[in-house]
């Protein structure tokens, strides 16, 4: 069985089709690091710009992988759909090369937005344009931690096929094997060390947590500006005059305030533009303050000492263990919304978008290493990642994750029509 690997990146279709006896024909990949990674990793060189590429020069092969580019359609990208010129219409090579070659399958893979953008138009576009070309389109969601990998990262697989009545028997989901994170960790790996400024940080969020009871913390942020603040949560009908009986970020009067710019300065950021809390954090809000209430004092001494250089850097969310509010047993990120604080077990989504969410092992001092963040996406018996922490973060978290791949490669290959 013989299949090719468009928008190739690390090579997640050819990991998982090659563990699963199929042999690589061709490869595509834009980026010129990754072509040469590919190359000393696979053996085979990609072409590079697909909308280059002369589909007669492909050799026949039996299975097409394509894992389009996902910003249009992901969460954190653009979310144009087929309207974004730089790579909405990029899946209409993929259509002029399959209906050139044939192959008996297409295995593609997205981000789930891909089945809603734009009220579903682009998915209606995908059906319609295979079925045009003799295709059936099948997907189905399926996140690592499915198949026993402990990342939670759900993308939609798409299985086209040229039977008619028969369905594609889709890999069981039935976390057979399954590990922790704590289970694929090696203290061994070449790991980045955590930025100093963030050791202190953490050891202070967590000085707070240890002398203050909080019984049981459920999706909720404690948000440090609010400790002592006593501003309207919705201030867009006051005026100034009414405005300076209250107290801004950390307590601090309003009293004096001569202008709406000095007055909005002491209130917390996330607040200044619409002069209200947004609906998302007024929960973590009215929460923070009422904790206040029954810490007053202890809480007061330790704001003193918090550093406020960043406005995520005073916001704790809390995702982590309901009854266990120690930071070092869990996983953190970084995000602009907040220090975010994960359950152990499964790490959060790898993406590319942004280098400042590599997750962080707070009990180590350290972010998680390229290769046990490889471990993630299968991809970890890869002889050569690319270099630096943040590019290889970067490349994986565009990667298809492997196993998956391996598993629907499996069951391609005892599907009736081979």
């Amino acid at each position: 069985m013989k299949f090719i690997d468009l928008f190739a990146g690390l090579g997640g279709f050819h990991t998982g089709f090659m563990n699963s006896g199929y042999e690589c024909v061709f490869a595509c990949e834009l980026e010129p690091h990754l072509r040469e990674l590919y190359l000393k990793n696979y053996g085979i060189e990609p072409h590079g710009d697909i909308t280059k590429v002369d589909e007669k020069a492909i050799p026949e092969h039996d299975v097409m992988c394509a894992g389009f580019p996902c910003q249009p359609f992901s969460l954190a990208g653009k979310k144009k759909g087929a309207e974004c010129p730089e790579s909405g219409k990029l899946i209409d090579h993929v259509i002029r090369i399959a209906k050139h070659h044939q192959p008996k399958f297409i295995v593609l893979e997205n981000v789930p937005n891909v089945l809603t953008i734009a009220e579903g138009t682009f998915w209606d576009y995908m059906q319609q344009s295979f079925k045009k070309i003799g295709y059936k389109l099948e997907y189905k969601v399926i996140s690592p931690v499915d198949v026993g990998i402990p990342q939670n990262r759900k993308r939609v697989f798409i299985v086209g096929s040229q039977l008619s009545e028969e369905s594609f028997t889709w890999p069981a989901c039935n976390q057979l094997d399954k590990k922790t994170l704590l289970d694929i960790l090696d203290e061994q790996c070449d790991s980045k060390p955590l930025e100093h400024k963030k050791v202190e940080l953490l050891a202070h969020w967590q000085s707070l947590l240890s002398k203050i009871h909080l019984g049981k913390l459920s999706s909720v942020s404690l948000v440090a500006p609010e400790f002592g603040a006593t501003y309207p949560l919705d201030f867009t009908n006051l005026n100034l005059e009414q405005m300076r009986q209250y107290s801004g970020a950390y307590g601090v009067s309003l009293a004096g305030c001569k202008t709406w710019d000095e007055l909005l300065a002491l209130l917390p950021s996330y607040c200044r533009k619409n002069k209200q809390v947004a609906n998302w954090l007024e929960k973590s809000v009215k929460y923070s303050r009422s904790v206040y209430s029954k810490h007053t004092s202890v809480i007061d001494e330790w704001s003193k000492l918090l550093d406020k250089e960043n406005n995520s850097w005073q916001i704790l969310e809390w995702r982590g263990k309901h009854f266990e509010h120690d930071i070092y047993q869990h996983i953190v990120q970084f995000r602009a919304s907040g220090i975010r604080i994960l359950k152990p077990e499964i790490a959060p989504s790898l993406i590319s978008m942004t280098p400042t969410q590599i997750p962080i092992i707070p009990s180590q001092n350290r972010y998680i290493s390229a290769h046990e963040a490889a471990k993630l996406q299968n991809l970890h018996e890869l002889k050569n990642l690319p270099e630096g922490l943040v590019k290889s973060f970067k490349a994986l978290g565009n990667a298809v994750n492997a196993k998956i791949v391996e598993l629907i490669a499996t069951n391609l290959k005892v599907w009736k029509t081979i």
